[in-house]
């Protein structure tokens, strides 16, 4: 359970030479989300949906507990991402678009095992857990090579073994098939829903801006724009509403 209750989050604005000057004491602020309530129960899929710019990125954050919110209160599964937050971390995996967060020198086997490593894993038990991930994300033919070697999709099943070192409940995903061609977008699709999701009943919380990707893995919508969730339901019932989830899209943002 993922309860997000009356959260904010504000950044501050830089200052100019002369704001230090004139107004050494006083701080803007730029609101990147407002107040915002959010329920999530175990096992659903939810994708976040809207420009660049919205939210989505800070909502998933906050909800991973990599940032602190503003005002307002994140409890993972009861856990307080603040108060908590280490234990609330516990219970998330991230798969972030970053090939810059590997290790281009090591193999993928050998990237697996420095951060399992930093996740307390160690010994027999983290040689497991590796070769346990590889095989779920199809990686088996490819563990030893190079990282540097590694095609786009190749390098995002790492990504996604990688976000599940710690066994998470919860798994955000942000854009996971963003520069992927249409084979490799329909492979990391499958292995999502059906060796993620339907092995484990996973939580999982997609940022994306591709439709197709948002109807075949989700089955709930979250739609933001400008800081403020729009809608917030399930799949089915805004599809018996809108027909098709393009026309869902347009129509609401338009709004």
């Amino acid at each position: 359970m993922i309860e997000v209750d009356q959260v904010e989050m504000n950044y501050p604005l830089p200052k100019k030479y002369v704001d230090f000057v004139l107004h050494p004491f006083r701080t803007e602020y730029f609101k990147a989300l407002y107040p915002t309530n959010m329920k999530i129960h175990e096992g659903d899929r939810i994708a976040f949906l809207g420009a660049n710019g919205t939210g989505k990125t800070t909502l998933l954050k906050l909800i991973g507990g990599l940032l602190y919110p503003s005002s307002g209160n994140i409890l993972i599964n009861g856990f307080n991402t603040v108060k908590q937050n280490l234990k609330a971390r516990k219970c998330v995996g991230f798969v972030l678009n970053e090939e810059r967060s590997f290790y281009w020198r090591l193999t993928g086997i050998e990237n697996l095992r420095f951060f399992g490593t930093l996740d307390n894993w160690c010994g027999a038990a983290l040689e497991n857990k590796i070769s346990e991930l590889i095989k779920l994300v199809g990686l088996e033919d490819a563990g030893d090579k190079l990282f540097a070697v590694y095609s786009s999709g190749m390098k995002q099943k790492l990504a996604i073994a990688r976000g599940l070192l710690s066994d998470p409940d919860i798994l955000i995903l942000d854009e996971p098939t963003r520069t992927l061609d249409p084979i490799s977008t329909e492979d990391i699709t499958n292995i999502i829903s059906q060796r993620i999701h339907d092995s484990k009943k996973r939580t999982l919380l997609i940022a994306t801006h591709n439709l197709n990707e948002a109807q075949s893995l989700c089955n709930k919508i979250c739609i933001m724009k400008r800081g403020q969730v729009l809608v917030y339901s399930s799949l089915d019932s805004l599809l018996k509403e809108y027909t098709t989830i393009e026309h869902m899209y347009r129509t609401l943002i338009s709004d």
